[in-house]
Order: structure tokens, then C-alpha cells, then sequence
């Protein structure tokens, strides 16, 4: 009897474990999923520090130049939510 209540405790550790790290893991990808299309975002960010006269204008064309692509391949990407023909 105490070895069977010992390994329904051990199970349920094991069950607890495996809920936790699973409910860690789809925390992260839906987290880092939303912040890949914050490009055009951080560029307005960068602009407005260049307007402030915190970044020179070589510095921010030098990251515009950086972020420019994410931001086009962003846009080409269509909607993961919105299906085909529904508007």
C-alpha cells in the first residue's frame, strides 16, 4: 500500500512537471510570436530618438537599413488570423 501511494504521488509530480512545462513553453512562443512583427514600431521609436537629436542621421539610417527588411517582410506576410476571401 505504500509503495503504490508513493507512485501515484511520483505520477502526479511528473504530471504537474509536464503541465508546467508546457504551459512555459507556449507562454514563450506566443510571446516571442507577437514581438516579430514590432518592426515598424521600433522604427518610429529610432525616428523619433533622431528627431530628439539622440541619434545622428548616419546612426539611424544605419538602423533603418537594418530594420527595413523585417518591416517589408512583414508586410508581405499575409495575416495569420484573416483567411483567404473574408474581408
Amino acid at each position: 500500500m505504500q509503495a503504490f501511494l508513493i507512485s501515484a504521488v511520483l505520477l502526479g509530480l511528473l504530471v504537474a512537471i509536464g503541465i508546467a512545462a508546457i504551459v512555459a513553453v507556449r507562454s514563450w512562443w506566443l510571446q516571442s510570436g507577437s514581438d516579430h512583427g514590432d518592426w515598424e514600431s521600433s522604427l518610429v521609436g529610432y525616428k523619433n530618438l533622431r528627431d530628439k537629436g539622440v541619434l545622428s542621421e548616419e546612426e539611424y539610417r544605419k538602423i533603418s537599413t537594418l530594420v527595413e527588411p523585417h518591416v517589408r517582410r512583414d508586410a508581405k506576410e499575409p495575416d495569420r488570423l484573416q483567411r483567404p476571401g473574408l474581408s
